[in-house]
């Protein structure tokens, strides 16, 4: 029974997101904006479990620099915000080569670039923090281009979308199965590749454990490793 209503849930998101990647690129930028407050705000009330980690985090971070009703304003913008950057994905499909100045404003992009060039090779390291999918996107676009891995969903009838949407500007997504060692092959030619550095990895699977606001949290080690092999340089990027 659990099975059967899984494959029926796993289908009503395939068809929801088949018809927001249809539906999203009809809407004006002001429209979109709308949609992800009003659908941030929903989720952070529907999504309890996840709305009360994100208070737990801010008192963590933050002790008592912002009074409880601050701390719910401010969790429920950053689901509003990660809804943002999703919609956006889901609206990229209007962004091209010729119009994403319109969209992306750069800061410092030509400290990344100065003698660059397809002899160079390099490491970007980004975290999900403001809008990292049309990063990606104007990397590509700039050609700054490269084999990224990505993270599976749940479900997988959901992965070939955003592969798709992730892919347009230029860019090759690998699956995480042997994926570092793809990444190094990669490096070794020459190539570049980026990298999701906070995402929480079992101490199992070559990880290193940080200092985050007072927890322990672990890790990826990738691109130290990815760097101590190859020379490769790395460049934050947010």
């Amino acid at each position: 029974m659990r099975s059967r209503w899984k494959r029926i849930r796993y289908q009503r998101e395939w068809v929801g997101l088949v018809l927001a990647t249809k539906l999203i690129p009809l809407c004006s930028r002001r429209v979109c904006c709308y949609i992800a407050q009003t659908a941030g705000a929903l989720l952070s009330f529907v999504d309890r479990d996840r709305y009360q980690v994100a208070l737990s985090n801010l008192e963590v971070a933050f002790g008592d620099a912002f009074p409880p009703k601050q701390r719910r304003r401010i969790a429920r913008e950053s689901f509003q915000h990660f809804a943002r950057t999703m919609v956006d994905l889901l609206w990229s499909s209007r962004v091209t080569q010729e119009n994403f100045s319109q969209f992306i404003e750069l800061e410092n992009f030509g400290e990344t670039t100065r003698d660059t060039g397809p002899e160079r090779s390099l490491m970007i390291a980004c975290y999900h923090y403001s809008n990292f999918e049309w990063l990606s996107l104007a990397c590509g676009f700039l050609d700054l281009k490269g084999t990224i891995i990505s993270q599976e969903f749940k479900n997988p009838s959901l992965d070939p979308i955003f592969k798709k949407l992730r892919e347009q500007s230029g860019h090759e997504l690998v699956p995480r199965d042997r994926g570092i060692m793809r990444l190094y092959k990669v490096l070794r030619r020459k190539g570049r590749t980026a990298l999701l550095v906070d995402l929480t990895v079992p101490p199992t699977q070559g990880a290193v454990a940080l200092d985050c606001f007072g927890l322990k949290t672990s890790v990826t080690s990738a691109l130290a490793w990815l760097t101590e092999r190859t020379g490769v340089p790395i460049v934050p990027a947010h």
